[in-house]
């Protein structure tokens, strides 16, 4: 798992994570980091929260996506 304070410098940015099975998210604003799990939010406005111990890495994604997932 990626340390939670190094997550949390990522909190407010859109980002690519990726997880242990080698899938990547698509494009998520992350939103919060709390214990264990880490709460993105997509350009749909849907909510989902990634456990943190699948975490492999985060990406933050070019700045011309950063207006995206608000």
């Amino acid at each position: 798992m990626l340390p939670k304070e190094m997550i949390k410098e990522f909190v407010g940015k859109v980002c690519y994570v990726s997880v242990f099975e080698g899938s990547m998210s698509p494009l998520a604003r992350i939103i919060d980091v709390e214990d264990n799990w880490i709460k993105v939010k997509d350009k749909k406005g849907v909510i989902s929260m990634i456990n943190g111990d699948m975490v492999k890495t985060i990406q933050i994604a070019p700045e011309k996506y950063q207006n995206s997932c608000q």
